[in-house]
């Protein structure tokens, strides 16, 4: 008869599970995504020809609508900070933003920052670039964070995706949410 091997301190008895964002499952986040880019499918992308270019959230991204800035969130040159245009109140935001890179160009470099009260998911062509779980950090807007997203762009159609969540409910005056999302993008010279 075999003895039991003794259970390590280190292994967990119950699996466990990733994070949830805003208690949504990465699946539902995913449907999420897939829903907001079919809706979006009839709006002309932004041509990007030059070898620099710098896009931020404003009236003219998918469902997004300019907000006052909170003076505790901090200032983003080029973006404006916004919230779902379908519901000022809501308690989170789905906007987004479709462009097309030139075919002709390579992508050198190309960054996004994110100022987000309070948490968000970014979908970058269906891929998660963020999974935030919920919090109330003050660093998810002041300072805010940057992050690399070359790897996550191509040469064509592209498509952001992002989806801010309030905590504590509805976005209000005593309760304050917004997202302001800067995207710097380098390419290079017209490849023959």
């Amino acid at each position: 008869m075999k003895s039991a091997r003794p259970r390590s301190a280190t292994i967990p008895k119950k699996a466990v599970r990733q994070t949830k964002s805003a208690g949504l499952p990465k699946s539902k986040v995913m449907s999420l995504y897939r829903a907001q880019v079919k809706q979006m499918r009839n709006e002309k992308p932004v041509l990007i020809s030059q070898t620099s270019t710098i896009i931020g959230t404003d009236n003219s991204w998918f469902n997004a609508q300019i907000i006052p800035r909170d003076p505790s969130w901090v200032a983003v040159n080029n973006a404006s900070y916004v919230w779902y245009s379908g519901n000022l109140n809501s308690s989170n935001a789905i906007i987004s933003k479709t462009f097309t890179l030139a075919l002709n160009r390579n992508i050198l470099a190309s960054t996004l920052f994110l100022s987000v009260d309070n948490y968000a998911v970014v979908i970058i062509n269906g891929v998660p670039l963020l999974f935030d779980g919920p919090t109330t950090a003050t660093s998810n807007f002041n300072p805010g964070r940057t992050f690399n997203i070359r790897t996550f762009l191509r040469k064509g159609r592209n498509d952001i995706v992002i989806i801010a969540f309030n905590d504590n409910g509805a976005r209000s005056q005593d309760n304050p949410a917004g997202v302001a999302a800067r995207l710097n993008i380098n390419l290079s010279a017209i490849q023959s």
